[in-house]
């Protein structure tokens, strides 16, 4: 059986982004864990504002398609501008309006872990709440592990928390997306396909 495959979506521009780092703490800690990481931070997001008359994606946003498309489990991480998500994540979040005639469609069936990194935790609240909507009105399954990290939180070099229990939270948010993301295949592995004639003699 294939690993697990996970995107990892940041949605920061800044050079040192504390949101970044988050991101890469997670996805460390999934690869530990045998997952396939793809790894779509700040300039992989810079995409044209989305249209939805046009025919045309670039490069960037055929990739973003394809990273979603393929995975199992999805990671959200945005610094928080004014209460809400970046404008960056919000418009590479608009783009997957290109998954709509998927089957299943946009996020359906993946689980989606949601972190935001700010200096007022009210505001990290209210942009973690947008993000997590986002992920179930795009019919992802939001775990149920969100984390707002400080601004004011280091990392090492070696993608590592220094803060001991946002460590712990971060730990936990990714996770619960490799568990559910692993559970959601073993229950697709068990389906009884339909017409298989299992079943039709009870």
């Amino acid at each position: 059986m294939r690993p697990i495959r996970i995107a990892a979506l940041g949605g920061s521009l800044r050079a040192g982004s504390v949101s970044a780092a988050a991101l890469r703490t997670c996805a460390a800690r999934a690869r530990r864990a045998g997952a396939e990481v793809t790894l779509l931070c700040g300039p992989d997001l810079v995409l044209p504002p989305y249209d939805p008359e046009t025919g045309v994606r670039s490069a960037a946003e055929l990739r973003l398609l394809a990273a979603l498309r393929a995975a199992d489990g999805v990671l959200l991480a945005s610094p928080t501008y004014h209460g809400g998500m970046s404008g960056l994540l919000k418009n590479a979040l608009d783009h997957t309006e290109a998954l709509a005639q998927d089957t299943p469609g946009y996020l359906d069936g993946r689980a989606v872990g949601c972190l935001t990194v700010a200096w007022n935790e009210v505001a990290g609240a209210s942009a973690l709440a947008s993000l997590r909507a986002s992920a179930q009105a795009l019919r992802g399954w939001a775990v149920p592990m969100g984390v707002v990290v400080s601004a004011a939180t280091e990392f090492t070099a070696a993608d590592t928390c220094a803060d001991p229990r946002a460590a712990r939270r971060l730990d936990i948010l990714t996770d619960q997306v490799l568990d559910f993301a692993r559970m959601r295949r073993t229950t697709e592995a068990d389906a009884v396909p339909v017409g298989s004639g299992v079943g039709a003699t009870l």
